[in-house]
């Protein structure tokens, strides 16, 4: 009779070894965009954040008819970038809500309607996951993002609840960082290594597929 590859005594040594990640132990880091002065300390506004979000990535599909069978492939990788929240609590300096009506105000002038470069705009948010020694166990880079929404905070005389500010924000992509501080899998380098892809590399490549297709191309003799 087949028996289980794995018992309760295989997990509980694992737990051990390694324990749980903790939704309560995590840190998230905002670098400075250039509009509001690169290098800026934002540690106040990082110490701030209640919850947040580790991305998620989704492959996305399209139907393909083999005989009378459709199977899915693979067509696109989509890396959630319209939008993450986190949600910030609010002291009475109201310096997380300054922090974010500056920036968002200065990718679009409210009074002349004059957007901000990219460039200018941009910046980068660090997630880490932390286990109970405060040491980091997992990180990860949003790369190219901004604030697109900062929703309301509600205010009540029946209470005196800590105010909380969700801010949305948008992003193109984000990467998993080892602990070395750089991109985990080869492909991740690619982004930040010029040892890998740098400008000698890729012209090498270009005249290589250029004698390629010129020595498919068939020769025909005058005759």
């Amino acid at each position: 009779m087949a028996t289980a590859g794995h018992n309760i005594t295989d997990f509980v040594a694992r737990v051990r070894e390694t324990d749980f990640a903790r939704s309560s132990r995590f840190e998230v880091r905002f670098l400075t965009p250039g509009v509001l002065g690169v290098g800026g300390d934002t540690k106040e506004i990082s110490l701030m954040v209640e919850d947040g979000l580790f991305p998620g990535i989704l492959v996305g599909t399209r139907p393909f008819r083999i005989n009378n069978l459709n199977e899915q492939r693979a067509n696109v990788i989509d890396f959630g970038g319209d939008a993450i929240t986190f949600t910030f609590l609010v002291d009475t300096t109201w310096a997380a809500k300054r922090f974010f009506e500056d920036w968002m105000t200065s990718i679009i002038n409210p009074v002349t309607g004059y957007v901000s470069y990219p460039y200018d705009y941009l910046s980068e948010i660090e997630l880490v996951s932390l286990n109970n020694k405060d040491e980091v166990i997992a990180e990860w880079r949003i790369q190219e993002a901004f604030p697109r929404s900062m929703a309301p905070i509600s205010v009540s005389a029946t209470n005196s609840e800590v105010l909380r500010m969700p801010v949305t924000f948008a992003y193109k992509k984000w990467i998993s960082i080892g602990v070395d501080g750089y991109a985990d899998s080869e492909s991740e380098s690619d982004y930040i290594n010029d040892d890998i892809i740098g400008d000698d590399n890729i012209d090498a490549n270009a005249d290589q597929l250029i004698n390629d297709v010129e020595n498919d191309i068939p020769q025909f003799e005058d005759t």
